[in-house]
């Protein structure tokens, strides 16, 4: 059971969908309850207000609403409104149209975007909610009578940490197959059960999922992947054929490995697409392209120092060099937490190996300053051209990594005279 702020009961009758309604819509709920959702912040009350102001009708809606009751922060909000986008475009001069098609405004705030749509299935706010994914995503707050409107029993299943759909799970699937990716991230972020129609419904809809923007898809995997129970979302996408069907074969270990590393994104990220072209994927599923970089170069280097003798310092160096001090500890974790997983045989000598290339690094950054880019040389590049009599270009720049490469070979190099007496050898050689 999730650790709600208050008590609950229900009580009520089926709807049509075979979703549990009371009577007036507002379910029995405690004054803690009441209280969690009445602490909105003023900026977002605002827009509400002046929306029922106006005669509209303005409710505190979905995603917002459960994760008040479970005392989570809220970064963004959504109101439920019977005013049309261009009501409130004309009501709130900050509003930017952002669905219209959909019936959709945000209103940026100092609290955060509130996003501002029309009621769903062009009726009030209780046909709104019956059209909307899971029950515990199926409640809303009325700011004027102060209550917590739960006709689809969305508390009693946030209690009992249960994922429902509203109705049937294949149609709300069918509405959006995006749902379907949600279902999982609710799960990893919420470590909640699946009522049992969900994931069969989730195999079906692998087809229909090829349809949803990739941003869209990326938006719900990157929050799966950073959730606390990352593995047990992960674990019902490889069963569904849906992972497949988004990054390709996955190594058999990929859920394990993600579960045991820190909730880091570009690691986990590493962790989950070992095997795969993973710069093409990302890209693919729009990350950004600085994530995807990053990513491909630690699976590059991935497992660190393979082959890689730690007794050579100049080996080391380069390691450095090509991975920078941030991405070793990266790799480093990936690694030792592959070994842990894996558990075999040899899982003692592979750490013994990883703890060895450790101590190298460690001894060699303790050395002394280490010149592993040509900013770190006692030569810039304005000596280098005053020296080869050139302006800027590509000999400069080959000049350059020659003495970069020189120095890492061997740091006690990195000093102007040194470096000069490098330089022309190296000019004389290419003439």
């Amino acid at each position: 059971m999730l650790d709600l702020q208050g008590e609950y009961r229900s009580e009520g009758s089926r709807c049509g969908h075979g979703c549990m309604y009371t009577s007036n819509v507002t379910r029995s709920s405690s004054s803690a309850h009441t209280d969690a959702l009445g602490q909105v912040p003023d900026s977002v009350r605002a827009v509400a207000d002046t929306l029922t102001a106006a005669n509209h009708e303005a409710y505190l809606v979905g995603g917002c609403i459960r994760d008040r009751l479970l005392g989570r922060r809220v970064y963004d909000f959504d109101l439920a409104t019977s005013a049309g986008p261009t009501q409130v475009l004309e009501l709130l001069p900050s509003a930017v149209p952002i669905g219209l098609r959909h019936g959709t405004v945000m209103v940026p705030t100092s609290d955060g975007p509130v996003d501002v749509t029309r009621f769903r299935a062009g009726g009030g706010i209780e046909a709104d909610l019956a059209h909307r994914d899971f029950t515990i995503n199926a409640m809303a707050y009325d700011f004027t009578s102060q209550k917590l409107l739960d006709p689809l029993g969305g508390l009693e299943d946030l209690h009992n940490g249960r994922l429902r759909a509203v109705g049937s799970a294949s149609d709300r699937f069918d509405e959006d197959p995006l749902r379907g990716l949600r279902a999982a991230r609710l799960v990893a972020t919420l470590d909640l059960e699946l009522d049992p129609e969900i994931e069969p419904a989730l195999a079906k809809l692998r087809e229909r999922l090829r349809s949803v923007a990739r941003e869209r898809i990326r938006g719900e995997f990157e929050r799966l992947l950073l959730g606390p129970r990352a593995e047990r979302g992960l674990a019902l996408l490889v069963r569904s054929g849906i992972a497949n069907d988004l990054f390709g074969e996955l190594r058999p270990d990929a859920v394990a490995v993600v579960a045991a590393l820190p909730q880091h994104l570009e690691l986990r990220l590493a962790g989950w697409l070992r095997g795969v072209s993973a710069e093409r994927v990302l890209a693919r599923l729009r990350f950004p392209r600085r994530t995807a970089k990053r990513v491909g170069r630690l699976l590059d280097q991935h497992p660190i120092g393979a082959g890689l003798n730690p007794k050579r310092d100049v080996a080391i160096r380069r390691l450095i060099r090509q991975v920078g001090a941030d991405d070793i500890a990266l790799l480093d974790t990936l690694r030792s937490v592959e070994i842990n997983v894996a558990a075999g045989p040899e899982a003692a000598s592979e750490h013994a190996k990883l703890a060895a290339l450790e101590a190298a690094i460690e001894r060699v950054q303790q050395a002394g300053e280490l010149a592993l880019r040509r900013f770190d040389l006692a030569l810039d590049g304005r000596e280098v051209m005053r020296m080869l009599d050139c302006g800027p270009g590509r000999t400069v720049g080959l000049a350059l990594r020659h003495l970069t490469e020189a120095v890492i070979e061997e740091p006690s190099r990195n000093t102007p005279a040194e470096l000069q007496r490098l330089l022309v050898t190296w000019a004389e050689h290419r003439a």
